[in-house]
């Protein structure tokens, strides 16, 4: 297994179906000034949707602080938000029995409603400022490949409901596998679980929100410029190294997402970095038209085969489906950082997979099936949550990481949170799940 430590993004990393579809951007490449400025009230390191959304609400927010600095290693969004599966899926049931096995019942319930939460934020941003991303908002199934599977998420349903969950009109729960294998059109389906959920073009959501930071509120952007090091000035500050120069900063803020560790060494095996394979298929005849996919999903199987995600997209009907990381051994995914290189065991898969996945699919004709896949770094915490707050014992550095492939139904909701911490109000006021905090004590746990 490689060293644990995630060193920096690759250079030259394989190209989504989402950034194939930006090339013209004129983000790309974007310096908001030729030289890197020499200081800033606020530096933000990465520009995924995590930095950018939490620039976004801090210039958009009560007394904007007057220079903010976004330092991309590669280009805007190239990262896990450009290369993930096109989902804003929130939580509803799932998990419960775990986070409050870990944190308790009233934790447990903070963290599902926050991810709801958080869907109905990215809606309202992005019809607030007009974002073209393609977004729809629908429902989405979690379907049981096998009935420990079913069973599983049946108590945990049962749980949550007994523990005072109301999840009238939220959730419902299909088990007959005849209907379910009808509504899903899975024929391998033993239950679903439907619930409310989106799908967009997640990097086209960053572009967007990123334009408007820089146009009309004088966000510089500084792209293709990775930070070598951070360390602590005898003022208070705070200095960024780059290959480009030194920036000091009153505050620095890390969305740093999987390569967390690289510069908080303190986040080594507490950030986790796994190489994910995802793709983009076109559809035969039989998902095309009126055929087209009603719903998102998840197929899962459970321990070890894990699941898979899809979407159809409803803009021009290409799935994105993703998963196949049981295919290969462990550790050609865990503590991998290297998106340049694809598996081709899980590329077989992912262009086969929906033959099996769903009822007649057919033969594909010249044109259909796989269009490309490509690879992406997402990561775990050991306790499955995010780390969002104050870095302890680094007065004026806060993180925004540790996403645990789920960071659509969250980060919104933790820019928006980190933004108000920034501004020195206090974390009731940021309305995340207290267990987000990044303490000694959750820093101290270790997958």
């Amino acid at each position: 297994m490689p060293d644990a430590s995630p060193k920096f993004p690759h250079p030259n990393p394989t190209i989504s179906f989402w950034l194939q579809g930006t090339r013209s951007s004129r983000l790309i490449g974007h310096r908001t000034t030729e030289r890197l400025p020499a200081t800033a009230d606020v530096v933000l390191i990465g520009a995924g949707l995590s930095g950018v959304a939490t620039a976004y609400f801090l210039l958009t927010g009560p007394d904007p602080p007057s220079n903010v600095v976004i330092l991309e290693a590669r280009e805007a969004g190239e990262g896990a938000t450009g290369r993930n599966g096109g989902h804003c899926r929130p939580n509803c049931y799932a998990g419960y029995t775990e986070y409050k096995a870990q944190f308790g019942k009233e934790q447990a319930f903070k963290i599902l409603a926050n991810e709801m939460d958080t869907l109905n934020l990215t809606q309202e941003i992005i019809e607030k400022e007009n974002i073209d991303c393609d977004f729809w908002r629908g429902y989405s199934l979690d379907v049981a490949m096998t009935q420990n599977s079913a069973d599983t998420w049946a108590a945990t349903l049962a749980e949550y409901i007994a523990d005072g969950a109301n999840v009238e009109g939220v959730v419902e729960q299909i088990s007959d596998p005849t209907k379910a294998q009808e509504i899903s059109r899975c024929p391998l389906a033993h239950a679903i679980y439907r619930f409310p959920a989106a799908s967009l073009w997640p990097h086209k959501l960053v572009l967007g929100l990123l334009s408007i930071c820089v146009d009309k509120y004088g966000l510089n952007l500084q792209t293709n410029t990775p930070v070598k090091s951070v360390r602590a000035s005898g003022d208070s500050q705070w200095q960024i190294e780059t290959d480009r120069g030194v920036i000091t900063a009153q505050k620095v803020i890390y969305t740093t997402n999987a390569f967390t560790a690289t510069l908080l060494p303190e986040f080594e095996g507490k950030i986790t970095p796994i190489r994910e394979q995802c793709s983009a298929i076109v559809p035969t005849k039989a998902y095309c038209g009126r055929g087209v996919m009603s719903h998102t999903c998840s197929f899962n199987w459970g321990a070890p085969d894990g699941y898979d995600y899809m979407v159809q997209r409803p803009k021009d009907g290409i799935f994105i489906l993703g998963g196949g990381r049981c295919k290969v051994p462990i550790q050609d995914t865990v503590n991998q950082t290297d998106d340049s290189v694809k598996r081709p065991e899980i590329t077989e898969y992912l262009g086969s997979a929906l033959r099996t996945h769903l009822e007649g699919w057919g033969e594909e004709a010249v044109g259909e099936g796989l269009l490309c896949d490509w690879t992406g770094i997402i990561c775990y915490t050991p306790d499955g949550v995010p780390f969002v707050g104050a870095v302890h014992g680094k007065p004026g550095a806060f993180i925004c990481a540790g996403h645990c492939g789920h960071g659509m139904a969250r980060i919104m909701t933790c820019a928006r949170g980190i933004a108000a911490l920034v501004r020195g109000e206090d974390w009731s006021v940021t309305g995340l799940p207290e267990c987000f905090e990044p303490t000694p004590e959750r820093l101290s746990l270790s997958l």
